[in-house]
């Protein structure tokens, strides 16, 4: 596999997290990406709306590696919440927008064939909520299984980790 021009044994976690930061950074709509621990990210002063991505487990099996990760998307809702509506049916569209760039694009030139190196599962489902944070947010969760191929060779040779 060819990854920034150079031969690499297996995709990585840390080249997934960038490949999550450049669709959030790629984004019109989607002001701050953080990737971890939710609980640590400022949501108070962060600028809205926000992608973050949690990674929940890694699966080894015969020649693939599955990563699960959730996915969350949110933005502010007026006080009253007067706006509650569309800030959920604005955020479903681009938990949509992130899971068609992430499934149907080759957006991530890094990846010498990205469609073939990186695996989304076919059915997703998203899990709305209200108010779930310290914040007054609205937004989406997504679980995420991203499939890779998986080289279980005990020589590593010349490749990029």
């Amino acid at each position: 596999m060819i990854y920034k021009g150079q031969q690499i044994k297996n995709v990585t976690l840390n080249m997934l997290y960038d490949l999550f930061r450049k669709l959030g950074n790629d984004s019109l709509i989607i002001k701050t990406t953080t990737i971890g621990d939710i609980f640590e990210v400022d949501l108070v002063e962060t600028t809205y709306p926000l992608l973050h991505i949690t990674t929940s487990t890694a699966n080894y099996t015969p020649n693939v590696l599955t990563y699960n990760f959730q996915f969350i998307v949110m933005d502010l809702v007026s006080k009253d919440e007067s706006n509650e509506e569309d800030v959920l049916s604005d955020m479903l569209q681009v938990i949509g927008d992130v899971i068609s760039n992430l499934k149907n694009s080759d957006f991530d030139t890094d990846f010498e064939d990205f469609r073939h190196s990186i695996r989304i599962q076919d059915n997703i489902a998203c899990e709305p909520f209200t108010e779930r944070f310290d914040n007054e947010v609205t937004g989406w969760t997504a679980t995420i299984s991203i499939s890779v191929d998986f080289n279980s060779s005990a020589c590593s040779g010349d490749v990029a980790y």
